[in-house]
């Protein structure tokens, strides 16, 4: 009996355990995996890192703007020769980078490059070393070039990999007491994946490329390093932004989805998020404890299943061996037995045996069990 109260109750319980484990299956795969939802996160990703670029970029412009009036750097483009004032563009641009570290306005992204630039695009001196003297910076960078005729502030990415520069770069103009524009001050930040993981960081903690120039390779990856970047998919979506497009790819590459859109305000830059495809790992790997519930719900009957068929099938052994001695001739013996349920059955069973063989009630001695 044991065995059966165990069996039916534990198959039910792993019937339950099976029925609720595809049911929450089946609800949790479109909640974990809408992609919809996952889509419109990538968006919102994308948007917050170009949010933080373009701010970045404001705070150099306001820095460099309050630099580019003071007296000091006026007096650089006011030297008497060129070697004197490339001479005195390169101490104040290290002047003006020391500064920069110490400031907070750069938030951990201390500037790699500070540059004295003359009213014709020319190099006059820089931050470290003599390079880039006389170098025509502004043919090179045409954001510049339009920084000096409206005499606004501006940002750019300078990426050239003849001249090995890679950075967000801002430029102030400066002008003479006169308020002629006499050149313009530069300053520029790395942009490489130490720049992309902080913004991912600070945004949206999602995987994060910068795409610049003809390729559509990354120049820049930030976060968790993704294979899926190098897909001929995600070179497709890229390729699509570079037309001004927000571009989805719309099958998942290695457990991620890929979305691709332009970087207003930075011309020719394509930025690149990632989000995984589902919220999980694995709804098979969430509900695994369903399974572990049913297998605790099965040790449980089979524990109670056998104390309650041992409570049941024990006296029900002892009534049949007891009915067997009488039928052997032990016609004097009659039950004694203490059970809430058989307890009844038994007394009816003794006033039985008294009928049958003549037995007076008050002589009803002895018992078994």
């Amino acid at each position: 009996m044991r065995w059966k109260i165990v069996l039916v109750n534990g198959g039910i319980v792993l019937v339950l355990a099976l029925v609720t484990f595809f049911l929450l299956r089946t609800s949790l795969s479109s909640v974990v995996a809408d992609p919809r939802e996952q889509k419109g996160e990538l968006v919102r990703a994308i948007h917050a890192a170009e949010a933080r670029l373009t701010l970045d970029s404001l705070q150099t412009e306001r820095w460099l703007a309050r630099h580019a009036a003071s007296p000091e750097v006026k007096n650089v483009f006011e030297a008497g020769t060129a070697s004197a004032r490339s001479d005195s563009a390169t101490s104040k641009a290290n002047e003006l980078r020391d500064l920069a570290v110490a400031s907070g306005d750069f938030s951990r992204m201390a500037p790699s490059l500070v540059l004295f630039v003359d009213a014709e695009g020319h190099g006059v001196g820089r931050n470290g070393s003599e390079l880039m003297r006389g170098d025509d910076v502004g043919s090179v960078y045409p954001g510049l070039s339009a920084s000096l005729k409206s005499g606004n502030t501006g940002s750019a990415f300078w990426v050239n990999q003849q001249r090995g520069e890679q950075l967000l770069a801002s430029y102030a103009p400066v002008h003479d007491s006169s308020g002629e524009i006499v050149g313009v001050l530069v300053v520029g930040t790395p942009l490489n994946d130490g720049r992309l993981t902080r913004t991912s960081e600070v945004t949206s903690g999602r995987s994060l490329a910068l795409v610049m120039g003809a390729g559509d390779k990354p120049i820049a990856i930030g976060g968790k390093k993704l294979k899926g970047f190098d897909s001929e998919e995600v070179s497709g979506a890229v390729a699509s932004a570079k037309k001004g497009t927000l571009s989805h790819v719309t099958m998942a590459i290695e457990g991620y989805l890929f979305a691709a859109a332009p970087l207003n305000g930075f011309d020719g830059a394509v930025l690149v998020g990632s989000a995984p495809a589902s919220k999980v790992a694995s709804v098979d790997a969430l509900l695994w404890p369903v399974f572990a519930v049913g297998l605790l719900g099965f040790f449980l009957v089979f524990t109670a299943g056998t104390m309650l068929g041992n409570y049941i099938s024990k006296p029900i052994s002892e009534i049949e061996e007891g009915l067997l001695l009488i039928m052997n001739g032990q016609q004097d013996l009659r039950f004694d037995l203490e059970h809430d349920e058989l307890g009844g059955l038994t007394s009816q069973i003794n006033g039985l045996l008294n009928n049958i063989l003549g037995v007076p009630e008050n002589q009803d001695e002895g018992g078994a069990g």
